[in-house]
């Protein structure tokens, strides 16, 4: 971890000041390389023109002897003049800032520090004495630059006065409680991963919400929570529009965690007073066009013919004031996809998607995306999560390829959804915007299938089929339903069906193969290996091909092919092939 120190009058004014820097450092550094697997790199010692000894002062005014960091820079350490009194509170001896790169630290008080020392000393030698008051200076100062690093590393005060992060000196500290120490390795790997500062504090804040302790002081916890939620919100993840006020920001943050708790009228009622104070707010805005979208509807909306009832909480989005309200924010932030994205995906996610609202909305988030600051791969797999979920498989590769998602998983899954389903690209059967009710309808006759309720998958592939014919997926189904009805060579028929239409469909491969099986002459087992081959290759997920495949293997006495497969089975599925 590269450092750039600067030392000002009153510690250039000091004997042997850089060497004291230099073993405050290497101090601090015998207990990061063990502990965060991190060495400190002492890259320059500068002087700084700045006198005082007040390190919050001081703090203010580092950015200012070296404002611009280069990308191999982890921290700018300032040292300033000692103060005039013996102190515990490590904050008035050393000062950073949450996920900054900034540390003040306060220079060693020879006088002061030695006189509070003296006092607890017992009647030593003076050989003795000064051995012990130096073993004590160098702890100390190594704690406090220890402690102000670990601020930046997202660390929370603790309670047990013998580690690190306490705010009160204790000669007995020697280091970082366990729950401290995920937080800085979180940190300084995403640091040096290149991660950026709103990647942190959203990884910093998940963790520390998702796993209370209770030897954090609440205080500081409460703080250091505040200041990473309002570093998200300056980051702009995803958005574009103005910042909440400083002076604003805990009532917001009150606003937000009312919502949370689903205490949406009483959320609205305090945002609503907050943006009496700042009606042009965008962030403010959007936070109640989100608040409106997840808010109950007073009245319940009638079902569809042939629907079940909508569940009331779920039709927030439906409401004329709610929409009125989201695009209230597009107008204050035009160039922001996030209330776009809030409404799309409220849309896709009703009970009865509105698949055609949704993708009014999600094109114009996309539209917009290049608009963001920061934020744009989420964004982009925000964007890409919604499609998906509502198994737009055509849209997903169109948005993974526009946001240059390289190696994004979801292009892996969308491709087995197109193996197993039978929905190739450019498939003429069925629309882009048509995919996902397709899959819907493959996926029930699936499930009814699979639990051998074959009457009720009949009817339901019937239903299917009227509106996509000649998909392959619904063919491979109905291949399946009619092998478990013993009627082979109508699946034998289904399955062809499926594959002139969809070569890749792997299902009707799968099931192909098995028929091809029955048929115990060499032919009949080559063409069952072949084409349970061509499904494993085609849908490495298949586990039931894998399996018929090594069968197959085993009717033709293929010892190495068999061999080789149940390799990979179980570098694939952690178990031995059957």
């Amino acid at each position: 971890m590269h450092v750039h120190v600067w030392a000002d009058k009153g510690v250039r004014a000091l004997p042997r000041w850089k060497e004291d820097i230099t073993d405050q450092l290497d101090y601090a550094g015998q207990l990061l390389a063990p502990l965060l697997g991190i060495r400190l790199t002492v890259d320059s010692i500068k002087e700084w023109d700045h006198a005082g000894n007040d390190v919050h002062e001081g703090l203010k005014a580092l950015p200012e002897a070296e404002p611009k960091l280069d990308d191999d820079t982890t921290w700018v350490i300032g040292f300033i003049a000692a103060g005039d009194t013996a102190q515990k509170a490590i904050m008035e001896l050393g000062s950073s800032e949450l996920l900054g790169r900034y540390v003040v630290v306060r220079a060693w008080s020879e006088k002061p520090e030695t006189e509070a020392l003296a006092a607890v000393l017992p009647d030593l030698e003076k050989g003795q004495r000064a051995e012990v008051i130096a073993a004590h200076k160098r702890h100390k100062q190594a704690v406090v630059l220890l402690h102000a690093l670990a601020r930046t590393l997202g660390v929370i005060d603790a309670a047990d006065p013998s580690w690190i992060e306490h705010p009160l000196y204790s000669p007995k500290q020697s280091t970082f409680a366990d729950r401290n120490r995920d937080l800085m390795q979180m940190a300084i790997d995403a640091r040096l991963g290149g991660g950026t500062d709103q990647v942190i504090a959203h990884d910093l804040l998940e963790a520390i919400e998702k796993n209370a302790w209770g030897a954090w002081i609440p205080n500081d916890h409460d703080d250091v929570t505040k200041t990473l939620r309002n570093l998200l919100d300056s980051a702009k993840a995803g958005k574009t529009a103005a910042d909440v006020p400083t002076a604003a920001y805990e009532q917001f943050d009150r606003v937000r965690e009312l919502a949370k708790r689903g205490e949406y009228t009483r959320a609205l009622s305090e945002l609503e007073n907050l943006m009496t104070a700042y009606p042009g707010n965008g962030t403010m805005q959007e936070q109640r066009c989100e608040i409106m979208i997840e808010k109950p509807t007073s009245t319940p909306k009638p079902p569809l013919k042939g629907q079940p009832p909508v569940p009331i909480e779920h039709l927030g989005v439906l409401d004329k004031a709610t929409r009125q309200a989201c695009a209230r924010v597009s107008e204050l932030v035009p160039g922001d996809p996030t209330p776009h994205l809030a409404v799309g995906e409220a849309l896709a996610n009703l009970p009865k998607p509105d698949f055609a609202g949704a993708r009014e909305e999600l094109v114009h988030a996309a539209e917009k995306i290049a608009n963001l600051k920061q934020g744009q791969p989420a964004a982009w797999q925000r964007l890409v999560s919604i499609y998906m979920r509502i198994g737009a498989l055509t849209w997903v590769e169109e948005t993974i390829a526009a946001g240059k998602l390289d190696n994004n998983p979801a292009a892996a899954e969308v491709a087995q959804k197109r193996a197993r389903f039978g929905i190739p690209r450019n498939a003429k059967f069925v629309k882009p915007e048509a995919e996902g009710q397709l899959l819907a309808a493959t996926l029930e006759a699936v499930g009814l299938i699979g639990s051998n309720k074959l009457a009720d998958g009949e009817r339901a592939l019937a239903a299917a089929d009227k509106k996509w014919p000649n998909a392959p997926g619904l063919a491979a189904m109905r291949c399946d339903l009619l092998f478990r009805q013993t009627n082979v060579d109508g699946a034998r028929a289904a399955c062809n069906r499926a594959l002139a239409a969809d070569p890749d469909e792997s299902w009707a491969l799968y099931l192909g193969g098995v028929l091809a099986l029955k048929d115990t002459s060499a032919s009949g087992t080559k063409s069952g290996i072949d084409k349970l081959k061509h499904a494993v290759a085609v849908d490495p997920d298949l586990a039931q091909a894998w399996r018929a495949l090594g069968k197959a293997y085993d009717r033709s006495h293929d010892t190495a092919a068999k061999d080789e497969l149940a390799k990979a089975y179980q570098a694939k599925f952690g178990q031995a092939l059957p």
